[in-house]
């Protein structure tokens, strides 16, 4: 018998269970909230075939269509695809990370990197929420995986496998295109191959990454530099709102929180000569990965992001860490990252909205035909729509801004009338009082006067009193 193959089949077996015991944790302790915005869009998009609007990660909503049409079908919704997708992915990417681990560290490896690694505050958050960034995992661990074969063997099919991996990653996020930057940085401080060999082999990375991305924009219809030209769109419109005095809490709750203890024990490995590489390659892969996230995260109206622009940061911030502390210091250090995740998400893990609600619109669309609704931003009826109801059409409260920032010569009240005009089109439509007060509450005074105003004169109200649902049917008076 093969001893060295009966090992390798066993490293294996060894993968295959840290990949299936991290699904079965992720799905336990999965959030049953919104991750901010985007959570909602997501599931507006998907729910209306409209996938386009995200070009900045293009390969996303398809892919989560592609889920969805296995799993719709067996009654998941489509926050549960979003979710499955994130669980999925991460537990794929630590089973990735692992073989990688292997070829990295030998026998030491055991299952501690990908251990460590799915207990990273940033990472455990993201791959239980209904978001883009546990499903990054999977290239992003592939990518790994490719390099440390690369490393071991430095061959140009080896290095187009990088490339390839983070091709995919840079077309589910656009942040992946800095994945590569980072791991070249890597190899080089690593001292992988000569300078001039590396180079050599870094270009077939790079041709094979933009092919990647070449063919599957094109593949779904896109110029292969939709990316780009999003992007562009999106860092101007949010370094307009930069805050520089934010930077420093940017830093902390992006840069160190998300990534405690690691963030800390991995500067243990500027204590010795041999080990300075892995620091420095933490810190390069932070360096080349730090700019969107302060240019988009510095506004104080941002939502914290625990670290989702720095996903492939913890990688080689694990790996200093492994290599520069004590092995009951690396347990101690992963038994912390445990708590620190467990303590960002344990808010998250009770469903934030009442059931009743949705039993209780099913009921009213059973009377009164297809409603639309209109509910209050970053509530719980838009929780409750978005997740346990998200074949009901409504907008949000804050739809209003869309006036208040380019009122196109129309008043108030008829931008009013032909935004609900528009929404009806034939459907019964309902306001929730959630909606009514955010609207009495707006710092803008025609929007606090819109509800009392021009909305009781011109509309008839019918009241709505049933679980959980308060609000109005709103029917427009005749002339």
């Amino acid at each position: 018998m093969n001893l060295g193959a009966a090992a390798e089949g066993r490293s294996r077996w060894d993968s295959v269970r840290v990949a299936v015991v991290a699904a079965v944790v992720f799905t336990l302790l999965r959030q049953r909230a919104m991750h901010g915005e985007d959570t909602r869009l997501f599931v507006l998009g998907l729910g209306s075939d409209h996938l386009d609007w995200l070009a900045r990660h293009f390969l996303f909503l398809p892919t989560i269509q592609a889920l969805g049409s296995v799993l719709r079908p067996l009654g998941a919704s489509w926050f549960d695809v979003l979710q499955v997708a994130a669980i999925g992915g991460t537990a794929l990417g630590l089973f990735a990370l692992h073989r990688a681990g292997r070829i990295l560290l030998g026998n030491a490896a055991g299952p501690w990197l990908p251990v460590a690694l799915a207990l990273v505050p940033s990472w455990f958050f993201f791959a239980t929420a209904a978001e883009i960034h546990g499903l990054f995992v999977l290239p992003l661990g592939c990518a790994w995986w490719a390099l440390a074969a690369w490393r071991e063997q430095p061959t140009f099919v080896r290095a187009g496998a990088v490339g390839l991996a983070c091709g995919f990653a840079a077309t589910l996020h656009f942040t992946g295109y800095s994945l590569l930057p980072s791991l070249a940085l890597t190899a080089w401080l690593l001292r992988v191959r000569p300078l001039p060999v590396l180079c050599r082999h870094v270009a077939v990375m790079v041709a094979m990454l933009l092919a990647t991305v070449a063919v599957l924009a094109l593949g779904l219809g896109h110029a292969p530099w939709v990316q780009f030209a999003a992007a562009s769109q999106f860092s101007a419109s949010w370094s307009q709102r930069m805050h520089a005095g934010e930077v420093p809490g940017v830093v902390l709750r992006e840069f160190v929180l998300p990534f405690l203890p690691w963030a800390l024990l991995a500067l243990a490995a500027f204590r010795q000569a041999t080990l300075r590489p892995w620091a420095w390659a933490a810190l390069a892969t932070l360096a080349v990965h730090a700019v969107p996230p302060i240019l988009a995260l510095s506004n104080p109206e941002h939502l914290v992001e625990h670290g989702a622009y720095l996903t492939a940061f913890a990688v080689p911030l694990v790996l200093a860490s492994f290599h520069a502390v004590p092995r009951r210091v690396f347990a101690v250090g992963v038994v912390v990252s445990a708590g620190v995740a467990v303590a960002l998400q344990c808010g998250r893990l009770e469903r934030v909205y009442d059931p009743a609600f949705v039993t209780s619109v099913q009921a009213l669309r059973a009377e009164r035909g297809p409603l639309a609704m209109i509910v209050a931003s970053r509530s719980a009826d838009m929780e409750a729509l978005t997740i346990g109801l998200d074949d009901q059409l409504y907008i949000d409260s804050d739809k209003v801004q869309a006036w208040i920032n380019d009122p196109l010569g129309l008043t108030l009240p008829q931008w009013w009338d032909a935004m609900v005009a528009m929404l009806a089109g034939g459907r019964t439509l309902v306001v929730c009082d959630s909606a009514r007060l955010a609207f009495a509450s707006h710092s803008h005074p025609e929007v606090r006067a819109l509800w009392e105003g021009h909305v009781a004169r011109t509309c008839t109200l019918v009241p709505i009193e049933r679980p959980a649902l308060r609000g109005w049917v709103v029917l427009r008076k005749p002339g």
